[in-house]
């Protein structure tokens, strides 16, 4: 069941946010840098999942930017006729994020995130992102960076698996006269 759980100290969120790949554009050793956080670690909530437990479900709408700051999850999507296929298995020391679109736009999940144990997330929402990014545009500009980056890698090996099935589908279909 998930439920808020008390802020997670600054310095150690910290740590965890400049291992992110969407914040690794900054430096714990940059003064301006570990400002800018201390900003933006105060838009952060925290939340903990017991075992089994969904964070995120395909189809709904986000509004929020998770990161695994403590335990596991697993990342899965649904086929069209309701089957789960497990896409990932990830914990902590992954320096995992997800949900990232939603400090794009409010989109609909592309997955489902499960808990795997016990876990605690840094959240942040959209809207308190676009808010902040007002004040700390430099911040704003390198993570949808990343976050345009990580989209186009998705696309092009979304183009490459489409190629591959239709490229198999139709060797079956020339095989099968």
């Amino acid at each position: 069941m998930r439920s808020s759980i008390s802020k997670i100290p600054f310095e150690d969120a910290l740590q965890k946010l400049f291992n992110v790949s969407i914040f690794n554009d900054f430096s714990a050793q940059n003064q301006d840098d570990v400002e800018m956080f201390k900003a933006l670690y105060e838009k952060f909530g925290a939340e903990s999942y017991d075992d089994g437990d969904l964070i995120i479900k395909e189809g709904e709408q986000g509004q929020n930017l998770y990161i695994l700051f403590n335990g596991a999850i697993q990342i899965f999507r649904n086929t069209q006729f309701g089957d789960e296929i497990a896409i990932a298995d990830l914990d902590s020391s992954f320096d995992v994020f997800f949900g990232e679109a939603a400090l794009v736009d409010q989109d609909q999940r592309s997955a489902t995130v499960r808990a795997v144990g016990k876990c605690e997330v840094l959240v942040l929402n959209g809207n308190d992102f676009v808010e902040f990014c007002k004040d700390y545009p430099r911040l704003g500009f390198y993570v949808y960076r990343k976050i345009t980056q990580r989209m186009q890698q998705v696309i092009k090996r979304s183009y490459k698996d489409i190629t591959t099935l239709y490229a198999a589908l139709f060797r079956e279909i020339e095989g099968s006269d």
